[in-house]
């Protein structure tokens, strides 16, 4: 996982997200996609409105999942967003722990990683050029339970003593995680439904490659 902040930082960066420009720009990287040795690797392509799935293991699945928004445009039909959260879930659905990737990947209250879309400001363009996206995540609801737990005291400290706090955040990502990259591609983007207030963009199409390590 990567290193996480002091918990000074942590504050500041709630801050920070309270007060930031709406529409900062993100910097190009250009790194090209890679497969460890002992990963699991693959490549797809989704459509704005659909997702991806791929089995990672018995256990475990790889899904990009659709935000089910919809672009609305006067006197024509409804376009869906193209706007995806990259997650890792059960491969057997489960209500109490539906996903494993949110809580190993900071930051918890603003964008991250995990989110390609165009909240927070971001556009169309900053998404699809933001490569490799790098995320963490538990592997099963035990540890889920744990993380969640964790980030709740730490955020939503409810009465809480400010030692607590610091020993909760003090073991943030003390669970065994897995790792992931993925990598955007290839893209079509569109403005035909921009407005004067929201010129952010949409993202038609994309094609990606992923890495995953599992844990050992």
């Amino acid at each position: 996982m990567k290193k996480l902040w002091s918990f000074a930082f942590v504050c500041a960066a709630a801050i920070y997200a309270q007060t930031a420009p709406s529409a900062p720009q993100k910097q190009l990287d250009t790194n090209k996609p890679v497969c460890s040795p002992g990963a699991i690797c693959f490549s797809g392509e989704v459509f704005a409105g659909n997702e991806f799935r791929k089995d990672l293991n018995d256990e475990l699945v790889f899904d990009l999942q659709a935000e089910f928004n919809f672009l609305r445009k006067p006197n024509s039909r409804s376009h869906p967003a193209g706007e995806w959260t990259i997650a890792v879930t059960p491969r057997h659905p489960n209500d109490n722990c539906p996903e494993f990737a949110s809580v190993a990947t900071p930051f918890y209250h603003s964008h991250n990683d995990l989110m390609i879309d165009t909240s927070y400001g971001w556009t169309a363009e900053d998404e699809v050029s933001d490569s490799p996206r790098e995320f963490d995540f538990v592997t099963n609801c035990k540890d889920y339970d744990r993380e969640s737990r964790k980030i709740e005291i730490v955020h939503w400290p409810n009465g809480m003593t400010q030692q607590e706090q610091k020993k909760a955040f003090a073991k943030l990502g003390s669970s065994l995680v897995g790792t992931g990259h993925l990598w955007i591609i290839d893209s079509r983007i569109s403005h035909a439904n921009d407005t004067p207030d929201n010129k952010l963009g949409n993202i038609e199409w994309m094609r990606f490659t992923v890495e995953i390590r599992l844990p050992h």
